[in-house]
């Protein structure tokens, strides 16, 4: 079965650069939920405004793109990055006020409820509930290259490209957020 949702995603992507609607909308429902999950850890207030920039930039630039699915994707998350660098100078806010900004998801903080104990909260929370609570307890990159490898399902290599740092850099920033996590949740029960 994924080959076929591959192949419908190629036939979209080529479809979307002849400026084909449904092709679009395809890749839109496609790639936007894990956009979105991405932005709102980096911009809890202003996600939307940026991922709407964000497709912007992708269908002023579709003429221009190739590869298949796996690139769009990676693509479409190198822009969005580059969207949210470019919000935070716009808005004049320095490298503290992002930190501080991403504060917010610390300050909703479901991880303290993840024990044996919590019962019906724990079924109350949606996967995009469950991630805020993974990443609200990493340092801001740590979240923001385990976010890209996880759920925007890149490769080390492709996550490299995008926060501009080497693949050892990402292999090291992932296994330490992955071991603060494992610390984090030791001995609490997640189902």
């Amino acid at each position: 079965m994924g080959g076929t949702i591959e192949l419908d995603l190629e036939a979209a992507i080529q479809g979307a650069k002849t400026g084909n609607e449904a092709a679009i909308v395809v890749l839109f429902r496609s790639f936007n939920p894990q956009l979105i999950r991405y932005l709102r850890h980096s911009l809890p207030n202003d996600y939307e405004d940026v991922a709407s920039e964000t497709w912007v930039a992708i269908a002023k630039g579709l003429d221009n793109f190739n590869g298949n699915s796996r690139d769009f994707r990676s693509w479409m998350f190198a822009i969005s990055r580059k969207k949210v660098v470019d919000h935070f100078r716009a808005s004049g806010k320095a490298k503290q006020a992002i930190e501080q900004e991403q504060q917010h998801f610390q300050s909703t903080n479901y991880a303290d409820s993840w024990d044996t104990t919590a019962g019906p909260a724990l079924a109350n929370l949606s996967a995009e509930e469950a991630i805020e609570a993974l990443v609200a307890t990493l340092p801001p990159h740590h979240a923001e290259v385990l976010l890209l490898r996880v759920v925007a399902d890149l490769s080390v290599e492709e996550v490299a490209h995008i926060v501009e740092k080497s693949p050892e850099a990402v292999r090291v920033i992932q296994h330490r957020a992955i071991n603060t996590l494992l610390k984090r949740f030791k001995g609490k029960v997640v189902t």
